[in-house]
């Protein structure tokens, strides 16, 4: 996760960078062509990111839930052994 933070992170600094024409001005002959790729690759990381951050919401969701169930089983089997004893 930290990894595409300092992605992104640097992406938008080349983003600004190239929006404000100092960033390959030399080189490229449309550095807008640059500003848009980069804002594609930004665009990519924050999905990335998102979809990471839903992956781990439904991960801990189902630890959740099969704590839960296990804890629900060892009531259920007290409670049989209870009523057999």
């Amino acid at each position: 996760m930290l990894w595409w933070v300092l992605i992104l992170l640097a992406l938008v600094i080349l983003s600004f960078l190239a929006q404000l024409d100092i960033l390959f001005t030399m080189q490229m002959k449309s550095p807008y062509s640059v500003a848009a790729i980069i804002n594609i690759l930004i665009m990519a990381c924050i999905a990335g990111v998102v979809v990471r951050i839903l992956r781990r919401m439904k991960k801990k969701e189902k630890e959740t839930l099969i704590l839960k169930v296990k804890e629900l089983e060892e009531k259920l089997k007290a409670k049989k052994e209870e009523n057999s004893g």
